[in-house]
C-alpha cells in the first residue's frame, strides 16, 4: 500500500481561513506577553520579531528555556490541557 503524501502546513493559509478566535497584537520590546500562573488559554504565532520564554525561581533567578522568532508558535501548553502558564514570555 502506498503511503499518502503529506502536504506541508501553510501557516498563512491556515490563519487566513480562521473564522473567529484570532487576535492580532503588537508588543513592545521587553513587554510581557504572559507570566507564570496566568491562565493557559491561547497559542501565539510570531509574524515578526523575537520572543524569549523563561522561568523564574523563588529566589528571582531567571532561566531562559526558549527563544522564538518569526514563524514560530509558542504557548501551546493549553492544547495539552495545561490550565496555567508555568513559564513567562517576553518580547
Amino acid at each position: 500500500m502506498a503511503k499518502a503524501k503529506k502536504l506541508p502546513f501553510d501557516v498563512s493559509d491556515f490563519l487566513s481561513k480562521m473564522d473567529g478566535g484570532r487576535t492580532l497584537q503588537t508588543f513592545r520590546r521587553d513587554e510581557k506577553i504572559f507570566e507564570q500562573g496566568d491562565p493557559s488559554d491561547a497559542v501565539f504565532y510570531i509574524q515578526e520579531g523575537k520572543v524569549k520564554v523563561a522561568v523564574v525561581s523563588q529566589q528571582g533567578k531567571e532561566a531562559v528555556v526558549a527563544l522564538h522568532g518569526s514563524g514560530d508558535f509558542f504557548g501551546e501548553g493549553c492544547l495539552t490541557g495545561q490550565s496555567v502558564r508555568w513559564r513567562r514570555s517576553r518580547r
